[in-house]
């Protein structure tokens, strides 16, 4: 292939997207210029500032349901006083029929926070079903969200997944106090109901990411998940209807103009941290699409419509900022100050003179924060929509990388891939503790992932693996004892421990952007950094960390209500679902 650079080729069914919309593999090759190198996009304190954009999961998502005009109808839905209430849903996509079912529980006053899934702790629990379900399995499915003991609770492979959610109880009274009374609420509240988790991909019998047919509308990474919470923000507006009906007969109903600035709120943790390092092809598949589609919007010259469309995207991405909870942290830039930085941009594109959009975003670069050069090259996407639609399917067609080990590798040639793809690693100092100061566990008291530090605290011999610089490290200190012509299964004979290290150094090898180039062990290294990349990827905006270990932020907010579907205009193509990767 022609587009020799210093990095790894881009894969041929990206290389061929680009060359067609660049017009000849010359132009191609240019675009390829403009995308950033590894050493520099993958530092955590790069990755850290990534915004959402329209390659983001739940834009992607969104952007296939409403233009294939899925049909989301809620079939019963009624209350009691205490605001218990059962919720079922019908829902056609694609030629395939599903069941969603939600049941709430007494409303008790009381704020629950946390992400444990035990029903004692949740407002409500959701189940999707892989199909249409009868009125008996609805049933039984309810009765296991009576259980309420997580440990207690099982469903079995017709169900996809569970949603677990809590109200906030501020927002969801505010509105149904307002609707019992008559009138609408205010219009900034920004959700209902607080994700609790999507509970999938085999946990408590559910269906595996494997399982679902390859045909299904669900089946692509993650679409599952991002389905399952925009399902909570469609039971949490009908359910505060269905309450304030319960209250007063002349009750208001939610005007839809105020519903569709509801989301869903969310608040994740450090165990994001650990699935980053499990599966780094992940990764690098989220940050090629987005870096490629990037280089190819800075390509393209600049064009009195395109800084309208600019101006636009900016004014509308302001008004999210300017009605998310304010930063509190200070190694975060504060909204303020991005929503001052993106206005001066504004006003500086009106009487830009650039040739490119390179030359404006070489500008943003060089005069604001990192946050603000990645809100800006989040909006850039916007330009090129039908060149990110084009590349969207590597977001499948990549998470399909399945890790393997080829024992007949020599060990010299092992020693090469350390040499090309790890130097970074390799020259990591971790001669000082602080390197290597925290290890991560699965809590059975708390259900998720935890961070301790090293000798301090107990659980060491728990470790979830994340430490993927001393791995490479141990690795190609064994290899120094074997000659180049020894295989590398000789070497995971000696040492079983090290099969894990060889087998992901083969396979992530001629794959761009394939490690993340920090030690998540450091001392310094802080947690809300990569889980705010993760949010980013998934499609939260405003995302705002709480501490060092828990951000929150918002999804779904101002997109499409279910009843706006048959309005939209029809999908020019579904996303391709040629293979499958485990699940999250």
């Amino acid at each position: 292939m022609p587009n020799v650079v210093t990095e790894p080729a881009l894969p041929a069914f990206l290389w061929d997207r680009l060359t067609e919309a660049a017009g000849g593999e010359e132009a191609a090759a240019e675009v390829r210029a403009l995308m950033r190198p590894a050493s520099e996009l993958m530092r955590v304190e790069t990755l850290k500032c990534f915004k959402a954009s329209r390659l983001s999961f739940a834009d992607m998502f969104c952007a296939r349901m409403i233009g294939n005009r899925w049909q989301i109808r809620l079939v019963s839905g009624d209350v009691d006083d205490d605001g218990a209430g059962k919720f079922v849903y019908e829902i056609d996509a694609e030629g395939h029929r599903m069941t969603y079912i939600a049941r709430a529980y007494p409303w008790d006053g009381v704020e629950k926070v946390g992400r444990r899934a035990d029903g004692a702790m949740r407002d409500m629990f959701g189940a999707l079903f892989v199909k249409a379900a009868d009125a008996a399995r609805i049933e039984r499915e309810f009765a296991t969200f009576d259980v309420k003991a997580e440990g207690d609770m099982r469903t079995t492979a017709d169900v996809i997944g569970w949603t677990p959610a809590n109200r906030s109880s501020r927002h969801f009274d505010a509105v149904v106090e307002a609707l019992s009374a008559g009138r609408q609420p205010d219009e900034d509240l920004g959700y209902l109901m607080r994700n609790g988790g999507f509970q999938a991909s085999g946990r408590n019998g559910s269906v595996s990411f494997l399982g679902i047919p390859a045909d299904h509308p669900l089946s692509h990474p993650f679409f599952a998940d991002m389905f399952a919470i925009y399902l909570v923000r469609v039971f949490s507006i009908d359910l505060a209807n269905a309450v304030a009906r319960r209250r007063s007969p002349t009750a208001a109903q939610l005007d839809p103009a105020i519903a569709r600035g509801l989301g869903i709120g969310n608040s994740s943790g450090q165990g994001m941290c650990v699935a980053l390092q499990r599966w780094p092809h992940w990764v690098a598949t989220w940050v090629l699409v987005r870096e490629t589609a990037l280089a190819f919007a800075k390509s393209r010259r600049v064009t009195g419509q395109a800084c309208k469309e600019m101006q636009n995207a900016i004014a509308k991405t302001v008004e999210i900022y300017q009605s998310s909870d304010p930063q509190v942290e200070d190694y975060v830039v504060s909204n303020d100050q991005i929503v001052a930085n993106l206005t001066a941009i504004s006003a500086w594109i009106e009487e830009t003179d650039a040739g490119t959009w390179a030359e404006i975003a070489a500008r943003v670069a060089a005069e604001y924060d990192g946050e603000t050069r990645e809100q800006f090259h989040s909006l850039l996407l916007d330009l090129v929509p039908e060149f990110c639609d084009g590349v969207k399917p590597w977001f499948h067609m990549g998470a399909s990388r399945q890790r393997s080990f080829d024992p007949v590798m020599t060990v010299g040639e092992l020693r090469g891939l350390l040499r090309r793809n790890y130097a970074w690693a390799l020259e990591t100092d971790r001669t000082l503790a602080s390197s290597h100061q925290h290890f991560w566990y699965h809590s059975a008291d708390n259900g998720e992932q935890r961070r301790g530090e090293r000798i301090v605290d107990p659980h060491e011999q728990f470790e979830s693996f994340i430490d993927h610089v001393g791995l490479i490290q141990r690795l190609a200190s064994v290899l120094t004892a074997y000659d180049d012509a020894d295989r590398a299964g000789d070497v995971a004979l000696d040492h079983p421990d090290l099969h894990f290290a060889m087998s992901r150094v083969q396979y992530l090898d001629g794959l761009p952007y394939a490690e993340i180039r920090d030690s998540i062990a450091h001392r310094d290294f802080l947690p809300s950094d990569l889980i705010r990349f993760f949010l980013a990827s998934l499609g939260i905006r405003g995302a705002t960390p709480l501490s060092i270990r828990y951000v929150r932020g918002t999804f779904f907010q101002t997109q499409p209500l279910p009843g706006d579907f048959l309005n939209a205009a029809p999908a020019d193509a579904t996303v391709d679902a040629p293979e499958k990767e485990v699940q999250l």
